[in-house]
C-alpha cells in the first residue's frame, strides 16, 4: 500500500501530477459521503516507483473546497473522475468576500468542518469582536470575512480545542459599510461598500447615474457633515475620482438648466455647460429657423434680489442658470 498520509487538500494543492496520474491509470476516485472520498484501483494498476495498488480511503474532515481548484476538477472530470465535479457543484461558494473588511454590526456565519458544535450566527460588535463559544470573545473587526476564519482556526488549535481545523466564515449581512447615493440616478439607495477599494464611479454606475443628460455637480457629505462638490466631468474622468468611504452621502445634482424660445428648430430645455454662450445655444437648439435672426435675442433673468429682469443680449454673451432666451425673427 501507497501510504496517503496528507490531508485530500494538501493532494490538490501540492500533488496535482499524482490525481492526473490516478485518472489517466484508469483508477476511479469515489465520493462515498461527505466528508470522505476514497480512492479505488482495479486489480493490477501499478503506480510509479513502489508498483502497489492504490486501495485507500482518505478522510476529507474539516475540509473546504477553494474556489481555485474548481477549473482544476472539472479537468479531472474529462480525465475520467466526475465525481470531484460533483463536489466542486456541492462546495459552491458564494460572491467572493475575501476583501470585505468586516465592521460593527456585520452578521457572520460561522461553520466549523467535521463539527457542528461551533457553528453560529454572530454580530460583530462595537468594539470589533464577536463570541466563539469556549474561545470567548474575539477581535475580529478589519479583517476579512477568510481572514476572520483563519484566526478562528488558529484559536481553536492554541488552545487544544481542535486539533486541525478549517473554519468558514461568510458574511450574512453587510451594515458596517454603507453609503447613500441620491439625486439624479435611477436606483438612489444604500450600496453596500462590498469589496476595497470601491470607488466613486462604481457607486454612480450601479446606481445608475444619470450624468448623460448634464448630471453637472456629485455632491458628497462625509461622515462629519462636511461636504465637497466634484465636477461630474472630473470624477468620470479619473481626474477626481477616489475610493468611497463609509458612511458617505453621495448625491447626483442635475445640471443647472436654461430655456430658448422663438425662432429656433428645436426650442426647449436645456442642460447649461460652463461657458455656453447665446451663439452656442442656438446650435444646441438645431439652428435658427429661415425667419430667424441671431441679432434678435432677448433674455429674460432673476436678479439677485429674486426679481425678473429681460433685455436685449449679444449673441456672445454668456448663459446663466435658469436664463431663458427668445430668438427674434427678421423682419423681411
Amino acid at each position: 500500500m501507497i501510504g496517503l498520509r496528507h490531508s485530500i487538500s494538501e493532494k490538490i494543492a501540492h500533488s496535482i501530477p499524482f490525481i492526473v496520474y490516478l485518472c489517466r491509470a484508469g483508477i476511479d476516485i469515489v465520493v462515498t459521503s461527505l466528508p470522505r472520498i476514497r480512492f479505488t484501483g482495479a486489480e493490477g494498476a501499478r503506480m510509479k516507483g513502489g508498483g502497489t495498488v492504490v486501495r485507500r480511503t482518505v478522510t476529507m474532515r474539516n475540509f473546504i473546497m477553494p474556489r481555485a481548484y474548481r477549473a482544476f476538477l472539472a479537468s479531472l472530470a474529462l480525465l475520467g473522475a466526475p465525481a470531484f465535479a460533483a463536489i466542486a457543484a456541492a462546495q459552491e461558494i458564494a460572491a467572493p468576500q475575501s476583501l470585505y473588511e468586516v465592521g460593527e454590526g456585520d452578521v457572520l456565519q460561522i461553520n466549523v468542518y467535521g463539527t457542528d458544535v461551533y457553528d453560529a450566527l454572530v454580530q460583530v460588535s462595537a468594539d470589533g469582536t464577536i463570541p466563539v463559544g469556549e474561545l470567548g470573545e474575539v477581535m475580529v473587526g478589519g479583517l476579512s470575512a477568510t481572514q476572520v476564519g483563519e484566526r478562528l482556526a488558529l484559536e481553536f488549535r492554541r488552545r487544544g480545542i481542535l486539533r486541525d481545523p478549517v473554519v468558514n466564515v461568510v458574511v450574512q449581512e453587510y451594515k458596517s459599510k454603507r453609503v447613500s447615493v441620491l439625486g439624479n440616478v435611477a436606483r438612489p439607495g444604500e450600496y453596500v461598500l462590498d469589496r476595497a477599494g470601491m470607488r466613486l464611479t462604481d457607486l454612480l454606475a450601479r446606481s445608475g447615474a444619470n450624468l448623460a443628460q448634464g448630471a453637472s455637480v456629485i455632491r458628497i457629505t462625509n461622515a462629519k457633515g462636511e461636504m465637497v462638490e466634484i465636477p461630474a466631468s472630473d470624477v468620470v474622468s479619473g481626474e477626481r475620482d477616489r475610493v468611497a468611504q463609509p458612511y458617505e452621502t453621495i448625491v447626483v445634482t442635475e445640471a443647472p438648466t436654461f430655456y430658448i424660445l422663438g425662432e429656433v428648430q428645436n426650442p426647449g430645455a436645456y442642460p447649461l455647460e460652463p461657458g455656453l454662450t447665446m451663439e452656442r445655444a442656438m446650435a444646441l437648439a438645431g439652428g435658427l429657423t429661415p425667419r430667424g435672426s441671431r441679432n434678435k435675442l432677448k433674455v429674460t433673468r432673476k436678479a439677485p434680489n429674486g426679481v425678473e429682469i429681460s433685455g436685449k443680449v449679444d449673441r456672445d454673451a454668456e448663459i446663466r442658470p435658469n436664463d431663458l432666451i427668445r430668438v427674434g425673427a427678421r423682419i423681411f
